[in-house]
């Protein structure tokens, strides 16, 4: 008996590389430049951020969230207290 070919996934990057939208198929869209460059620039605050809560500074982390979108500070308070919590500190925010 020879192996058999599997057949259920069909791999068509000539049809990918042209970015169209075709029945059945997902293809990769087009890159957003300036979301990339606003996540660069979130995730660098972050690690400032980061480096502050590690060092106990209540107030100057507090401060830096203030640099953030409103609909992210409470999760990001969340991350950073646990962050902390992972180095047996403690961060009152």
């Amino acid at each position: 008996m020879g192996k058999k070919k599997s057949v259920k996934y069909e791999l068509r990057y000539e049809i990918a590389s042209e970015r169209n939208k075709i029945a059945g198929y997902t293809l990769i869209p087009k890159n957003n430049h300036s979301a990339e460059a606003q996540h660069m620039n979130e995730h660098e605050a972050f690690q400032a951020i980061q480096r502050h809560a590690l060092k106990g500074e209540s107030e100057e982390v507090n401060s830096l969230l203030l640099e953030f979108p409103e609909s992210k500070r409470e999760d990001l308070k969340n991350i950073l207290i646990r962050s902390v919590a992972t180095h047996g500190k403690t961060l009152e925010l």
